[in-house]
């Protein structure tokens, strides 16, 4: 059923599911929840990449996660093992791409900023998940742009 509702072919409503008007027929609809599936995939996937990003980091722990849940710590904490080894990477101070900023990636799509630190950026992106870009790659490329909108969290 989860799958059937992120593919928008029905709609539960307390204890009903409903049907969607405009939802494909069911042969059709079966090719949505594939795509769903391979989507949920990609997602998962990427979730798993930032925690590899977590043990590698040679950032502050403590400002990587906060910047996981859209928060940001001016300076290192200085009581995680990296700052307790004072060997954190530099933060890339302001600029363009700060968290929780709209972005759109040309095929990606639309994202949300989680965080900036050492010449990367980290963006949550609607379709695919989690993705790590360097700021010296994008740079004036224009594969990803600011975007009108809110930011959306999951």
């Amino acid at each position: 059923m989860n799958l059937l509702e992120g593919a928008e072919i029905v709609r539960t409503d307390h204890d009903r599911v409903r049907y969607e008007d405009d939802a494909p027929p069911p042969a059709k609809a079966v090719g949505a929840v594939a795509k769903e599936v391979d989507r949920r995939a990609k997602r998962d996937q990427s979730r798993v990449e930032v925690m590899r990003e977590y043990a590698e980091t040679r950032g502050c722990r403590r400002r990587f996660l906060l910047g996981y849940f859209g928060q940001e710590l001016d300076q290192p904490c200085g009581n995680c093992d990296i700052c307790d080894e004072g060997v954190t990477a530099g933060d890339s101070g302001p600029g363009q791409y700060p968290p929780n900023s709209v972005v759109r990636h040309e095929e990606w799509g639309r994202g949300t900023v989680v965080r900036r630190e050492a010449g990367r950026v980290m963006v949550l992106f609607d379709d695919v998940g989690y993705k790590t870009l360097s700021l010296a790659s994008i740079g004036d490329t224009g594969v990803l742009v600011p975007s009108d909108g809110r930011s959306r969290r999951d």
